[in-house]
């Protein structure tokens, strides 16, 4: 069960933040902008409490995923700086990566299928670590924390 929690808690990772503008970030603005996005949905996920049964994590997936999800779409409407693009490319990626994985690991759980459960919780992990990896590269200090 501690391991199936540790998915859930991958989504806390999964930030960004929401961003306008014709103009490229500086290096240190984009990382600024994503970590405080990523508190912010960091604070939403924390609001959701932790499931302690397949049925409560069934249920917090489904709160879960779509503020994951929003997260993710808010970083890809930064702008870093050009020489980061394809880096912040790779880093969008693994987060959506992070939220589809969580979204498997809800639909298993509703099935109490614990071996669909291992896999989502694995891809999630993988996607995560790199996820962190990469927002580290970017600059990123709330974003590395999960």
């Amino acid at each position: 069960m501690r391991r199936l929690l540790g998915l859930a808690l991958l989504c806390l990772a999964v930030a960004a933040c929401g961003g306008s503008g014709g103009g490229r970030l500086s290096r240190t603005e984009y990382a600024r902008q994503a970590d405080a996005i990523c508190a912010r949905y960091s604070q939403a996920i924390d609001a959701l409490g932790r499931p302690k049964s397949l049925a409560e994590l069934a249920k917090f997936t489904d709160d879960a995923v779509p503020i994951a999800q929003r997260a993710v779409d808010d970083a890809r409407k930064l702008r870093p700086p050009e020489d980061e693009q394809t880096l912040a490319a790779r880093w969008n990626a693994e987060n959506q990566k992070v939220v589809d994985a969580l979204a498997k690991l809800g639909a298993a759980a509703r099935r109490n299928d614990e071996s669909a459960a291992k896999a989502a919780l694995a891809a999630g992990d993988t996607a995560n670590t790199n996820a962190n990896d990469l927002g580290r590269q970017l600059g990123m200090d709330a974003c590395t924390k999960a």
